[in-house]
């Protein structure tokens, strides 16, 4: 490993270390979703700047950010279309591997079944559904290990088949909604 190198790996764990606090400071009730974007916006330009001419570093930055504000309008529910900016800028980033891409389709798949807009979740949800099966049967074509691919079908088939109850126009029990929190809110 080169001295370049040992920098990056250095950096990427102090970055490791701050935005894992983050994500923990983001997820409290009292935060807001913009106050923690914020935050990640400041996180992601000091850490951007440390990574000097590291391309690899300033992009798989720009990742691990995109890939925690996902994951907050997962849990801070801010309007749909926060959530499908947040999406659209990961997406154009490109996903570090399949395992990510599974995580972060599911966070965004199940801000659209929040939002009853199952059409835009199916349309995330199917192609990335279908890649795994075929995966899956190669890999027992193979005899190779099918786990990741079961680990993750299954929650994603789940949330596909909620999506598409909602796109039949069924209530899903026990599933919140923007609708029905809202009319929670209602006095």
């Amino acid at each position: 490993m080169t001295t370049e190198d040992e920098r990056i790996e250095c950096i990427f764990q102090d970055f490791a270390e701050v935005s894992g606090a983050l994500l923990v400071k983001s997820l409290k009730r009292t935060r807001s979703f913009a106050e923690a974007v914020d935050d990640y916006c400041r996180l992601e330009a000091e850490f951007v700047a440390r990574m000097g001419d590291s391309e690899f570093g300033v992009l798989e930055t720009r990742r691990r950010i995109a890939e925690d504000i996902i994951r907050l309008t997962e849990s801070k529910h801010p309007p749909f279309q926060t959530c499908r900016d947040a999406w659209n800028a990961r997406v154009l980033l490109g996903f570090t591997d399949i395992d990510i891409e599974c995580r972060m389709t599911w966070f965004f798949a199940e801000c659209c079944r929040y939002d009853e807009n199952p059409e835009e979740g199916l349309a995330v949800l199917m192609p990335l559904i279908a890649e795994l099966e075929r995966g899956l049967e190669e890999a027992r074509a193979t005899q190779s290990d099918t786990d990741f691919y079961e680990y993750h079908l299954e929650p994603l088939r789940k949330l596909r088949d909620v999506l598409l109850a909602q796109q039949r126009g069924e209530q899903i029990p026990g599933k919140r909604t923007r609708r029905i929190d809202e009319e929670d809110q209602t006095p």
